[in-house]
């Protein structure tokens, strides 16, 4: 009689469990930062964190994007602040960055937790303003989404760890449709894109972004959402919610009629992961997805990561 292995897959779900040592159960959080725009990836992120809060009971008081946050605002004390994860720290992406920078001014005395994201900065005078900043904080807490990033973080807080993305909570997805033999090549598009890969794609194979996955009748709808918001000063995002969901829905639909997925964006790896489904992984500009691989999903049995 043979023993059963645990899924490499779960294993990583486990490792998020480490996150309870600094936001334990029963916690009041405010949730700052979600991702308010159509990133499938980010959406799997802000996913997987609600999952991981509602499972273990953390209690969310209030959700504020990067564009709607009031400056006025004043949160109790024994409230923790949490920043949602992903691949923004740094200064490529620097709406999100100069947010976090101006709450962690903005509230001293509080607790901080950013989750697990990949950093990444272009202008290392960024880099040093930035951990200056950071580390006047006593009470912040900073989760690495890998090696390198970890010993980058060095000297930002005395509280640095490493952790796997969000997303993992989500595992594991259930196909809802049988796949067919063509693959599925999704490839980053914007700021990322690394110019050394190269893709000899077979005639009839999907090749798409996240942004094709969005109609014009969709990018109306997020912005009918965002009106609201700003209107009403909204702050539990259950709108969005829904239709974030909607968008993942698609997302899935997509991964599933496929046998494979070759991809360039660490979500879509992630995902494909997720539907247990076989994936090749590509680099981006920066090293963000050889990085998570070796860390983390080079022991994901259908998985494959191409230098």
């Amino acid at each position: 009689m043979t023993e059963n292995k645990q899924h490499p897959m779960e294993k990583l779900k486990e490792q998020l469990l480490y996150i309870l040592n600094v936001i334990p159960p029963g916690s009041n959080i405010y949730y700052l930062d979600y991702p308010f725009h159509t990133n499938i990836g980010d959406l799997l992120i802000y996913k997987g964190s609600e999952k991981f809060f509602e499972n273990n009971n953390i209690k969310v008081q209030a959700r504020y994007s990067v564009f709607n946050f009031p400056k006025d605002l004043s949160i109790p004390k024994n409230h923790i602040i949490v920043f949602h994860g992903g691949g923004n720290f740094g200064d490529l992406w620097v709406s999100h960055q100069r947010f976090r920078e101006s709450i962690i001014s903005q509230y001293p005395n509080h607790r901080i937790v950013i989750l697990p994201q990949t950093v990444y900065f272009k202008d290392n005078n960024n880099y040093i303003k930035a951990k200056k900043l950071f580390s006047k904080h006593s009470d912040l807490h900073i989760y690495a989404r890998d090696k390198r990033s970890l010993k980058q973080l060095k000297g930002f807080s005395k509280n640095i760890y490493l952790s796997p993305d969000m997303a993992h909570e989500l595992w594991p997805i259930t196909p809802p449709t049988p796949s067919q033999k063509k693959n599925l090549y999704l490839l980053r598009t914007d700021k990322e894109v690394n110019k050394k890969n190269r893709f000899k794609t077979q005639k009839n194979q999907n090749v798409v972004d996240w942004n094709d996955l969005v109609t014009k009748k969709d990018s109306k709808k997020v912005q009918e959402i965002k009106k609201e918001y700003k209107n009403k000063g909204v702050s539990n995002a259950e709108s969005w919610y829904k239709f974030s969901d909607y968008l993942i829905n698609k997302a899935i639909s997509l991964f599933s009629t496929h046998n494979k997925v070759i991809t360039t964006r660490l979500h879509g790896h992630i995902l494909a992961c997720l539907l247990d489904k076989k994936n090749i992984l590509y680099d981006n500009s920066y090293g963000k997805n050889n990085q998570y691989y070796r860390t983390w999903t080079h022991n994901v049995n259908k998985s494959k990561f191409i230098k």
